[in-house]
């Protein structure tokens, strides 16, 4: 027998913020939106919006992978699935596209099944998934997240941040997988880079829980892996640059790239976006703006399962 389709919107999300590499995120209000069903049998996938040609329609779909997670931890199965993929987040871009479809494929099937699952445990199973939290966690969550992950457990802190905050995500219309970002960081790092990303990290966290936004300029300063990433995104610096001379409070490489993210007052929002655009006119780079905000909501199940 068919059940109803449960309707799952989960937030885009950008990670490390400069220096918190894989362990800060928050969640912005950019979203992909996941429905799905039980069927009598086989798989049927449907996907619209970004990216819509790039992702898979078979069992290698990221959101039926997940899905499949959840039944296997709380030993549940299915005959057939109905999946259809409203995503918003441009894919390969460092705005956490498969953070949202981990987090939307395991929300969606759990309430499939009745709610089993605690956001903990769903937390949990989704950074297992993905290898580590800093997306994971604020497109569950919602919010600005400081996780740490263990191999098994999520431990974060969670705070919203005002609208006050615009976050000015630069997006060329162009993919890069994080598996290539990864391969371009060393295997050993110098110690004292990683006690200036120590300090900047500290200060980031800091100056975010207390509204200290005149420090985000060098809080978000970053040694690790901005510097090796920018011989794949070379207009990054250019960027950095011109927003900050636009009076951005801080910019950074969003994720692995290669979308470039300012933060920016309400007020000056236009400005910065306006002068950092000159860089991709001037490199004939095509791309896209998107004025965002902080979620603070996260993952939200928008239309319930209903017993059958």
């Amino acid at each position: 027998m068919e059940s109803d389709m449960v309707k799952v919107r989960v937030p885009a999300s950008s990670a490390n913020l400069g220096p918190g590499f894989d362990c800060i995120g928050v969640a912005l209000n950019l979203y992909t939106e996941i429905s799905m069903g039980f069927t009598k049998e086989g798989l049927f996938i449907e996907v619209y919006g970004e990216g819509a040609s790039d992702i898979e329609k078979d069992e290698n779909n990221l959101v039926f992978k997940a899905a499949k997670k959840v039944w296997e931890e709380i030993g549940a199965d299915f005959k057939g699935l109905k999946i259809e993929i409203h995503n918003g987040i441009p894919l390969g871009s460092g705005l956490g596209s498969s953070a949202a479809a981990i987090v939307g494929g395991m929300v969606a099937a759990n309430e499939l099944a009745g709610g089993i699952l605690s956001q903990e445990e769903i937390l949990n199973l989704a950074a297992s998934m993905e290898g580590h939290a800093d997306n994971v966690a604020p497109a569950l969550n919602g919010g600005l997240n400081i996780t740490v992950f263990d191999g098994k457990t999520v431990y974060y802190i969670k705070k919203e941040l005002e609208e006050e905050l615009k976050f000015i995500a630069f997006t060329p219309k162009k993919i890069l997988k994080t598996e290539i970002a990864r391969k371009v960081l060393p295997e050993k790092i110098d110690f004292k880079d990683a006690v200036f990303n120590t300090g900047r990290s500290s200060l980031l966290v800091a100056a975010l829980f207390s509204d200290r936004y005149d420090l985000l300029k060098i809080a978000s300063q970053d040694m690790l892996h901005q510097k090796y990433r920018s011989k794949l995104i070379p207009e990054m610096y250019s960027c950095f640059d011109k927003a900050l001379e636009a009076g951005a409070y801080s910019v950074f490489l969003s994720g692995a790239g290669p979308t470039i993210m300012a933060i920016a007052s309400i007020d000056n929002a236009k400005k910065v976006a306006k002068e950092v655009a000159t860089v991709y006119e001037r490199d004939n780079i095509d791309y896209k703006i998107y004025e965002l905000r902080c979620e603070n909501n996260g993952a939200q199940v928008i239309k319930a399962s209903l017993p059958i």
